[in-house]
């Protein structure tokens, strides 16, 4: 089945009402649209169609804060208590958690047990809307709310995914900069890559390309506001600004990120499973083993290993990978809330990668 036909029954067999894809091949690129940004309007996405990216934002931050590592702003290894007097006395100070154990999700919070995470899913499948209020809360409540987490295993051991550990990190690097987190984003990386369309408050002009968002529960919903954790999961994006990201990170595109960059990729962190999050990983179609600084690694049977990272919110699904070996890539953005589409963008990038 062509490329296009593939991406066409995503939307044709009910599980989004818009798609927007971009593909990678070297200095070729192409970009796939189809569906309608709002149900009934026969209006079709473009390249230049707004949609949450979710998760992928992690990718984002993880890069911001290695840059400003190499700016000499912070360092990566110091205790966040330095930054943030709030966590004292807590398993923060007492573990030594530093940002490195916070962007590799390896400090110990374990935000989603079993009953939190069976609790958010009821939610979503039956009302679309999340149930973890904390994702709500200002700066001060925050701070209150993590400070008295009790934190599993030892520092930099085991990986657990964690929004709240993202949530710090974008709060730490706002604090010593003076600069809110997405004026940090812009600044540092989507000026330095030409992503015009990529932030978290639309401006005026943008509006008029934003997508709607729909629920697992197929009903319309609106961009999601966590404060709490913005630098984990809050930015919106384009196919066109992310084919950039993408270009950027496969070196195919010189920047002043480019050292940045290059760090992340081929820095390997490689933290114990446990059991719950393999199983979880394997229920959804990925195995889990090893990872790079603000990517997953999702390992092939050649032994070659593909970069990328998914992301979920109340109304969008997205996905975004790379092959540096082929220097390919795709990114996979769509209006359909907790309809994963990591294995619809794996098999178009393999698929292109034989070619």
């Amino acid at each position: 089945m062509a490329v296009e036909d593939i991406i066409k029954s995503h939307v044709d067999s009910g599980n989004s009402h818009a798609i927007s894809v971009g593909l990678i091949n070297g200095n070729e690129t192409k970009f796939f649209n189809y569906g309608e940004i709002k149900k009934e309007s026969k209006i079709a996405p473009t390249s230049k169609t707004i949609y949450e990216i979710g998760s992928m934002t992690k990718t984002f931050t993880t890069i911001l804060a290695i840059q400003l590592e190499k700016d000499g702003i912070i360092s990566l290894s110091e205790p966040i208590v330095k930054f943030l007097p709030e966590l004292k006395n807590s398993d923060f100070e007492k573990k030594q958690i530093n940002l490195f154990h916070l962007l590799t999700h390896t400090s110990g919070i374990s935000e989603f047990s079993v009953g939190v995470f069976t609790s958010q899913m009821f939610s979503l499948m039956s009302s679309g809307k999340s149930q973890i209020k904390e994702y709500q809360y200002d700066l001060d409540n925050f701070l209150k709310y993590v400070s008295k987490l009790k934190l599993k295993d030892n520092p930099g051991s085991t990986f657990r995914y964690s929004n709240f550990g993202f949530g710090l990190v974008g709060k730490i690097l706002e604090k010593v900069t003076g600069k809110s987190y997405e004026k940090l984003v812009k600044t540092h990386i989507c000026d330095a890559i030409g992503m015009n369309n990529t932030g978290i408050t639309p401006s005026e002009s943008q509006k008029s390309e934003l997508v709607t968002g729909y629920s697992l529960k197929n009903t319309k919903v609106e961009f999601w506001n966590v404060p709490a954790i913005e630098s984990a999961a809050s930015l919106f994006s384009t196919t066109d600004d992310m084919v950039k990201f993408l270009k950027a990170n496969l070196g195919l595109m010189e920047t002043s990120l480019s050292l940045a960059l290059t760090h992340c990729r081929q820095t390997e962190i490689v933290p114990k499973i446990p059991l719950t999050m393999k199983f979880f990983t394997k229920s959804v179609g990925i195995t889990l083993s090893k990872f790079r600084l603000g990517w997953f690694v999702f390992p092939q049977n050649d032994g070659l290993d593909i970069l990328g990272l998914d992301g979920g919110t109340e109304g969008f699904s997205s996905f975004m990978a790379i092959n540096p070996l082929k220097q390919s890539g795709i990114t996979i953005l769509t209006n359909r809330g907790m309809k994963p589409v990591h294995k619809l963008g794996l098999s178009l990038l393999l698929e292109m990668n034989k070619k």
